[in-house]
C-alpha cells in the first residue's frame, strides 16, 4: 500500500483561534484545499453525539472543532451540514443538540443540523456472516462528501472508539440495537463496522479526531474518566489514523480486532511503517498509562475460546453490567436499548432488572445510561485476568 499522511498537533484547550489554526494545518497537510473539497459540494460533517452530554464532559465532539471545519469547508466554497444519530432520545433530538452545544453553534454559523432519523433511510447489501442488508441514513446518500469528526474515547465493548467506530452513527435510531443483536461479539461487530466503512469510504474526504479531552477507563460515556490527551489529529486514511491512535494508547494495531477486517479487505493501512507523519513531537501528547476498559481482556480471546468459555463456564467466568438501584431513576432507557431484551421492568419497583442469563455483554445499557446507574462487574476468576483494576 502507498504511504499515508497522518497529521497531529499538541493542543491543550478549545480556544477558537488556536483550534482553527491547528485544524487548518492538518487539512493543508493533505494537499490543495480546493482539490480536496470541491466548490458547491454538499459536505456532511459526521459528528459524535452519543447522547445529551455537555462539551465539558468530553463525551461528544467539541463545538469548536466543528466550527473550525465548518469555516474551512466554506473557505473551499462548499456547503457544510451537521449530523449524527444519537442514542437515548427520551427528550428528543433537539435536547441532544442543545446539550452538546450543536444547536447554538448551528445558529451562530447558520448551518443545517440534519436529523438522521427524520430524513429517511436506504437499504444496502453487505457482506457479513449474519447480516445481509442494513439501513443507513439518507443523509449519507444525499451528500456529495463526508468529513468525519470523532471523539477519542475508550469503549467497553470494542476497546476504543475513534474514526472507524464513529460511522456506526450512520445507522439510524433503533436499528443500531437490532444490528448489535445480530453481531453480538466484538469480532462480528468489527466486520459490520468494516462494511459500513467500505460504503462510506468513497465519499470520505478526511477524519479529524478531537482528542484535546477524551475518555479513558470504562468509556464511551459517563462511566469513563475524563482524560486530557492534548491531541488533534487527522488523516485521509481513517484506518491508519486509528492505528496511530491505538499505538499511542499502547495497543498493538497490527492484530487489533477492530482493524483486522479493514486490513483483510484492504480498506486502509494499519502498518505504521507506511505512515508519513506531520506535526508536533508525539512525546508532547498525553497518552502515558492510559486506563483501558476492564473488559479489554475479552477482546484478546479468540472468538471460539470466548464462545466455549461462555457456554460451559459462564457461571464462573463473566463480565456483565449491573444496575445500581440507588442511582437508577427508572427511565428504562437501558431496557429500550438492550438488543438481547435481557432487561425487564420489575413489577413492584417499576425499575429495570438485568437477566444475566440473556445478557450478551454488548454494554449498550452501560453506554446510554445518563445517570451512571450501570456499572461493570466481573466474577472473581475474570478479575484475575484484568490487569487494569477498577479504582
Amino acid at each position: 500500500m502507498p504511504k499515508t499522511i497522518v497529521s497531529a498537533y499538541h493542543c491543550t484547550d478549545y480556544s477558537k483561534d488556536n483550534i482553527y489554526d491547528i485544524v487548518e494545518k492538518i487539512v493543508k497537510s493533505f494537499g490543495n484545499l480546493f482539490e480536496i473539497i470541491k466548490p458547491k459540494s454538499k459536505v456532511l460533517l459526521k459528528l459524535n453525539l452519543l447522547s445529551a452530554y455537555t462539551p465539558d464532559q468530553a463525551i461528544t465532539t467539541h463545538p469548536e472543532i466543528v466550527r473550525a471545519v465548518i469555516n474551512i469547508v466554506r473557505k473551499a466554497g462548499a456547503i457544510p451540514v451537521l449530523g449524527d444519530s444519537p442514542g437515548n432520545l427520551v427528550n428528543g433530538i433537539e435536547h441532544v443538540w442543545e446539550k452538546t452545544g450543536m444547536l447554538q453553534l448551528a445558529k451562530e454559523e447558520n448551518v443545517e443540523l440534519v436529523n438522521f432519523e427524520a430524513c429517511g433511510c436506504v437499504e444496502v447489501s453487505i457482506q457479513h456472516p449474519t447480516i445481509k442488508q442494513i439501513y443507513i441514513t439518507k443523509a449519507v446518500t444525499d451528500c456529495d462528501a463526508i468529513i468525519n469528526l470523532p471523539k477519542l474515547k475508550t469503549h467497553t465493548f470494542m476497546g476504543f472508539t475513534c474514526g472507524v467506530k464513529n460511522f456506526y452513527g450512520v445507522v439510524p435510531g433503533a436499528r443500531k440495537v437490532e444490528y448489535h443483536k445480530l453481531s453480538p461479539t466484538p469480532k462480528e461487530f468489527s466486520y459490520l463496522l468494516s462494511e459500513i466503512y467500505r460504503m462510506i469510504r468513497e465519499k470520505l474526504l478526511f477524519t479529524i479526531v478531537d482528542g484535546v479531552w477524551g475518555l479513558e477507563g470504562n468509556g464511551p460515556s459517563l462511566s469513563g474518566q475524563k482524560r486530557k490527551y492534548n491531541i488533534i489529529a487527522g488523516s485521509q486514511d481513517t484506518v491508519m489514523l486509528d492505528s496511530f491512535i491505538l499505538n499511542r494508547l499502547g495497543i498493538n494495531s497490527k492484530n487489533n480486532l477492530l482493524l483486522k477486517p479493514l486490513k483483510e479487505k484492504k480498506l486502509g493501512n494499519t502498518d505504521l511503517e507506511n505512515m508519513i507523519y506531520i506535526g508536533d513531537s508525539v512525546s508532547s501528547f498525553n497518552f502515558t498509562k492510559t486506563k483501558l476498559p476492564v473488559t479489554k481482556f475479552l477482546n484478546l480471546l479468540p472468538s471460539w475460546i470466548a464462545r466455549f468459555v461462555t457456554k460451559y463456564f459462564g457461571w464462573l467466568f463473566w463480565v456483565k453490567p449491573h444496575i445500581i438501584e440507588k442511582k437508577c431513576v427508572g427511565c428504562l432507557q437501558c431496557m429500550k436499548s438492550c438488543p438481547a431484551k435481557a432487561i425487564e421492568k420489575d413489577k413492584k419497583s417499576l425499575k429495570p432488572v438485568i437477566r444475566k442469563d440473556k445478557c450478551i455483554g454488548c454494554f449498550c445499557c452501560h453506554e446510554l445510561c445518563l445517570h451512571k446507574a450501570i456499572e461493570i462487574r466481573e466474577s472473581f476468576i475474570a478479575s484475575l485476568f484484568i490487569k487494569n483494576e477498577k479504582k
